[in-house]
């Protein structure tokens, strides 16, 4: 059975001077993301995956950032459609229950009992261990996985100490990166719509307008109600749209056409 531990008060929120100040200045930047992973990489070597993202429910994730193997990119997708109701992950979530409160899940590979969802994510990439750690915020968890490959071995210990007070500092940041990601993005709806165009041919009219409407931050709601079409229909133009353009979150979406 995978491990879930609450984190006391005392564990968290340590000075880590240097890796603070270089995750605070890179909030709302296209650096936020990697200057995480490096601060993270600097107290536990052999990181081989990373992600970012907050949570408002157990099957509902907004991912910010992922560094993984490529062949790894491709399945982000269908992890978003199916595979989010099999991670232990969801379990976690009830561990940091008010704002504020944190988690850690450990899991091994013989922890996730669905055969394929193993295999596709963790066997097949030699991956021997993830970290999850879950930070309540007032709005939604806030969460970073962090992976393991077998020719690295788990984590220790004491990089598992490093790594919840850095985490600590750089979950509250989450939210701050995506209102500041957002409130930069300048262009119309009209004019996403050309870029979605312009560089994507592939999508349909349908899913162009979806796609610059999630990109500015629109609601599925307010989408359905903008375009005139069912809330369903909304969500089936985003999920292939996502696909094609192997994204798996409006930030993304919003990254693809704001540079």
């Amino acid at each position: 059975m995978p491990d879930i531990i609450q984190i006391p008060q005392q564990r968290q929120g340590k000075p880590l001077g240097r890796a603070y100040e270089l995750m605070l200045n890179s909030i709302g930047t296209e650096e936020f993301g990697s200057t995480v992973r490096e601060c993270l990489m600097s107290v536990a070597a052999g990181i081989r995956r990373v992600y970012l993202f907050e949570a408002t429910g157990p099957d509902t994730s907004t991912l910010q950032y992922y560094s993984c193997e490529p062949r790894l990119i491709e399945l982000l997708p269908a992890y978003s459609q199916s595979y989010i109701r099999m991670d232990p992950v969801r379990d976690a979530y009830s561990a940091a229950p008010a704002a504020g409160d944190m988690a850690l899940l450990r899991i091994r590979p013989s922890d996730i009992p669905t055969p394929g969802f193993r295999r596709r994510f963790f066997e097949d990439c030699g991956i021997v261990e993830r970290l999850s750690i879950i930070q309540r915020g007032h709005e939604a968890w806030r969460v970073v996985n962090l992976a393991r490959h077998a020719s690295t071995g788990c984590f220790s210990d004491i990089e598992i100490d490093a790594l919840v007070e850095l985490a600590g500092l750089a979950l509250p940041m989450l939210p701050l990166n995506r209102r500041d990601k957002l409130a930069g993005v300048q262009l119309s709806v009209a004019q996403l719509e050309d870029r979605f165009a312009s560089r994507y041919e592939g999508l349909t009219t349908r899913e162009r307008q979806v796609c610059a409407r999630a990109a500015i931050g629109m609601s599925v709601e307010a989408t359905a109600l903008d375009l005139g079409v069912a809330k369903t229909s909304v969500l089936t133009y985003r999920r292939r749209a996502y696909g094609r353009l192997k994204v798996t979150s409006p930030y993304e979406l919003c990254a693809l056409v704001t540079h």
